[in-house]
Formats: structure tokens, sequence, C-alpha cells
């Protein structure tokens, strides 16, 4: 799979979502295909999937000293799977089914990896309409409440 630096690719603004669009022409016609990745003080900061130049797959953010911090499953540029968030110590700060950026399960731990706090998206919620629909297919897909913590 093509690697290339974000500051290589030209982009446009999704207007779904405000993310970028990235393309391999300065017409943005050609859509990437690839990894992109991202540096900041030298050290890797954050690293994507794009697929027709939508984010699509997984993106992952690192600390400034190199520890994941998130791991995101992503399509079209939304957050669509699971979303994971790390302590600088490797262990896992939370877990999260996401449809399309609506999070609608989430298990938070601590720096122990001990359970502090689940979240469910209720119906009173703003976004519940537009997920509904798909939260049973994810639920039984991901089944986060089985994970365990690292």
């Amino acid at each position: 799979m093509d690697k290339v630096n974000y500051d290589e690719l030209f982009t446009d603004t999704d207007v779904n979502t405000g993310e970028d669009i990235f393309f391999i022409d300065s017409s943005l016609k050609k859509p990437y295909n690839g990894v992109v990745f991202d540096y900041f003080k030298g050290a890797l900061s954050w690293e994507f999937e794009v697929k027709d130049g939508f984010k699509t797959g997984i993106e992952r953010k690192y600390y400034d000293t190199g520890e994941l911090m998130d791991e995101n499953e992503t399509d079209h540029n939304t957050v669509n799977g699971v979303a994971k968030e790390f302590y600088r110590n490797g262990n896992i700060k939370s877990i999260s089914v996401v449809i399309h950026n609506v999070f609608i399960d989430s298990i938070f731990y601590n720096e122990s990896g001990n359970i502090i706090r689940k979240t469910l998206i209720s119906e009173s919620d703003s976004s519940y309409w537009l997920v509904e629909n798909k939260m049973e297919e994810y639920r039984e897909k991901y089944k986060i409440g089985n994970y365990k913590s690292q």
C-alpha cells in the first residue's frame, strides 16, 4: 500500500464532514488511495488509511513520545465502528461503538485497567434518531461489553 506524508497531497473539504478529501493532483481530479502519515517535531503523530480520497480504514494518533493515543475505524471521513483511546502506559482509556461519528456505547477505564464508567446513547440525545436503526447491528458486531483492558 502506498504511503505518503500529509504535506505531499492536495486537499479539498468534504462538505458533509468538514474533513479533508485527499488527491494526488492539484486539479483535484485523482483521489488518493493508500496511507497518509504526519510528523510533529520529528515524531510520528498521525497515520490513517485513505480510499478514493476519503479516510476509510484505520486511523491512529500518537502522543509526542510515540505511544498510541487513539485508534479509530473510519468510513468515508467519519468514525464508524470501534474507537479506542489509550493512556501513555498503553492501557485502554476508553472503547466505544460509533456510527458515523455518533458514540452509541462507551466504556471508560482508569490507568490500572478497571472500568470506571459505561455510557449508552439515550433516546433524548439529539443524534439518537440518526443511528437508531443501526444500533442493534453495531452492538452485535462489536460487542465492546466483552472487551478487556490490556
